[in-house]
């Protein structure tokens, strides 16, 4: 069986979670004896050297297409047909409208269905379309929580009434996948350097960190106001928002401004994947208080690090969490600030969290992620 994928994503600049996912699939997919064919396509050359190996390797290779327009709309489907391809793996939920060949879709969250309004109508209305028509055209789903899964065969409201996702015949199409967590996660490893960004000289005896996307669904004011509450009842180390500059993630340092918190609260921008596990082993909390999440990938990184979690009981993050982290309710921030407070002042308790989610963590692999997609590709070839 040969299998195509649309790895683009190899090649992005900052890498958050559908970069991940195929990052550690090709990864995963390059050490598989049993793994099929594997064409990687890509619209640029890969940057990152050790990438670029694993897309090259065992039953990977890539495949440089390069078009000036309709990449996905014509580029992709053409190269498949020259190829004979006999699958096409989507790891994002955007279909070209004619394929020679099956295809298999990975749905990550329909964050677009829970919170239209932190869209703009053009990019909710191009979702509610391009959504909808790759769930029902693929041969087979993929969806990467029980959550995710569940959201896909609930009726959707949105500006024109209501809207099934999914048909309830096409329940039997969806596999859930979850996702693993990097080898490089761990509690051991180099530390982190005093020149690594402006502010991280402060984090020699810890901090308080969020790393994930600046967004408004990730429920990041009141984090803040959390944060800011905490500090009035004792002392506590930094907090670091780590996540690409954006729109929301200017407004959440005009709001530390308002609340004083200048001095206290940290911004690195963007930490790529060479820092971040070094950042994790600084932190003294996690926190990730997102009101809406697919699967929540940055919890179990925190956890295979070594660090306490404290997370919302909310989408699928009780799922990836288990009982190895706090969950709380996202919209109080009264129950963020206990749960930080707690962790910070129960030395014990921090290392007992720790250890549950360390143990946690090592239940999510990528090894089993690529496996169990291999299996769903053989079903999906089946279907030919």
């Amino acid at each position: 069986m040969r299998v195509g994928l649309d790895a683009r994503t190899l090649a992005a600049e900052v890498s958050s979670g559908v970069e991940q996912y195929v990052i550690n699939l090709v990864r995963a997919f390059s050490r598989l004896e049993d793994a099929p064919e594997i064409i990687a396509y890509v619209d640029r050359p890969i940057p990152g050297p050790d990438i670029a190996r694993a897309a090259s390797s065992g039953p990977v290779r890539t495949n440089l297409v390069q078009a000036r327009r309709g990449w996905l709309r014509m580029a992709l489907p053409w190269r498949l047909w020259r190829d004979h391809v006999d699958l096409v793996h989507l790891p994002s939920t955007i279909m070209p409208p004619l394929l020679p060949c099956p295809a298999v879709v990975t749905v990550h969250d329909l964050a677009w269905a829970r919170y239209p309004e932190t869209y703009a109508p053009d990019d909710l209305a191009m979702q509610v379309l391009a959504v909808t028509g790759a769930v029902n055209r693929a041969a087979q789903i993929i969806a990467v929580s029980e959550s995710t899964a569940r959201d896909l065969q609930e009726p959707v409201r949105w500006s024109r009434g209501k809207l099934a996702v999914l048909p309830p015949n096409r329940k039997d199409s969806i596999t859930v996948i979850p996702l693993g967590v990097s080898e490089r996660f761990s509690p051991e490893g180099p530390r982190l350097g005093r020149e690594a960004f402006p502010g991280a000289e402060e984090l020699g005896r810890g901090c308080v960190l969020y790393a994930g996307g600046l967004q408004p669904r990730k429920n990041l004011l009141r984090l803040l106001a959390a944060y800011h509450k905490v500090l009035g009842e004792m002392p506590a180390p930094p907090l670091v928002l780590a996540g690409p500059v954006s729109p929301h993630g200017r407004e959440l340092m005009e709001a530390a401004r308002r609340l004083g918190l200048e001095r206290h609260v940290i911004f690195p921008g963007y930490v790529g994947e060479g820092l971040l596990p070094a950042l994790y082993r600084a932190a003294t909390v996690f926190v990730y208080p997102s009101l809406y999440e697919g699967f929540g990938l940055p919890v179990l990184e925190a956890m295979a690090s070594g660090v306490p979690v404290v997370t919302s009981n909310t989408s699928a993050l009780p799922e990836v969490a288990g009982e190895a982290a706090l969950l709380v309710d996202p919209e109080s921030v009264e129950r963020l600030a206990w749960a930080i407070s707690l962790l910070l002042a129960d030395e014990a308790l921090r290392k007992s969290l720790a250890a549950l989610g360390l143990a946690r963590s090592r239940q999510f692999t990528w090894e089993q992620t690529a496996r169990q997609t291999v299996e769903v590709y053989r079903r999906a070839a089946r279907r030919r």
